[in-house]
């Protein structure tokens, strides 16, 4: 049915796990990179119509696939018209595909500050966004000012001032695609917000394995606590399931061996969460998004 239709930029039966950091998982019964939001819009409106399950792919440093695949629609906005970075003044609008580092090498090179804490955190703009990325420095949710979203029926809406809802780790930027953002940011000194930008790539670095291949972020930070504290002073540090195991230097990170299948990372995950909040009533909440 949508190959029919769109068979000039949808494809069937694409494996993802090349796609995603623990590089697990099985295909995707349709997989498709739309040049341009019209584009995007009649592929979306046609499958909400065919009632077929649509996710968007970003990095993939959050993303587990299910051994089995997901039989349904993955998008990836990776086309120039998803990838824009524009700079008035203090606001920059930018695509929801535009990779978060790009975005943060662009605002402190054009003398913008607000975001250079961010820089290290993998992803794509729109991912950060319904995530409310963030670090002990803040997050990005206090630098939006208006965004554009794609509904899983076709339609897009616009959300702006008290529209737009952030908290820790979420946000109210919940339909299917953020297409476009614009946040307003401080002018400051390029010399200077170069340096802090290093600064904290340096402090962002020292926090990950050294050796990422196949690694990705288990759990989400409790509100004022640190997941991988908790996962260490519990024991939980360095548990294997299977060929998957937490890593015992940087205990949130979760590591796939050879052999390797999304069943014995769920079934870790499992263990770690249940141990956890056995030990310090902290039911730690998963980072890693299963398909």
């Amino acid at each position: 049915m949508l190959l029919d239709q769109f068979k000039s930029f949808v494809r069937e039966n694409v494996p993802l796990a090349p796609y995603t950091w623990l590089q697990l998982g099985g295909n995707a019964k349709y997989f498709a990179e739309p040049v341009d939001a019209e584009q995007l819009q009649r592929l979306v409106a046609e499958a909400s119509r065919h009632s077929i399950a649509i996710r968007l792919l970003g990095g993939g440093s959050n993303v587990l696939v299910k051994d089995s695949g997901f039989d349904g629609l993955v998008i990836q906005l990776i086309a120039p018209a998803f990838q824009k970075i524009g700079i008035q003044g203090n606001r920059v609008t930018c695509g929801g595909g535009v990779r978060l580092s790009h975005l943060v090498t662009a605002c402190v090179a054009n003398g913008l500050a607000g975001v250079e804490h961010l820089v290290g955190i993998p992803g794509t703009v729109g991912g950060a966004l319904r995530a409310n990325s963030g670090t002990e420095e803040g997050d990005i949710g206090h630098a939006v000012r208006e965004a554009q979203m794609l509904r899983r029926n076709g339609d897009l809406v616009n959300v702006t001032g008290n529209q737009l809802a952030f908290s820790h780790r979420r946000s109210s930027l919940d339909e299917l695609a953020i297409l476009e953002a614009t946040l307003e940011l401080q002018p400051g000194d390029v010399k200077y917000l170069t340096k802090r930008e290093q600064t904290f790539w340096i402090l962002k670095r020292s926090r990950q394995p050294n050796h990422p291949t196949r690694s990705a972020l288990a759990f989400i930070d409790p509100d004022g606590e640190s997941a991988g504290e908790l996962i260490h002073r519990t024991g939980f540090s360095g548990l294997i399931e299977g060929s998957v195991q937490m890593n015992a230097t940087h205990p949130n990170y979760i590591t796939a061996g050879t052999g390797a299948t999304a069943d014995q990372v769920l079934a870790l995950l499992e263990k770690v969460k249940k141990g956890v909040h056995e030990k310090t009533g902290v039911r730690l909440q998963p980072h890693l998004v299963v398909w």
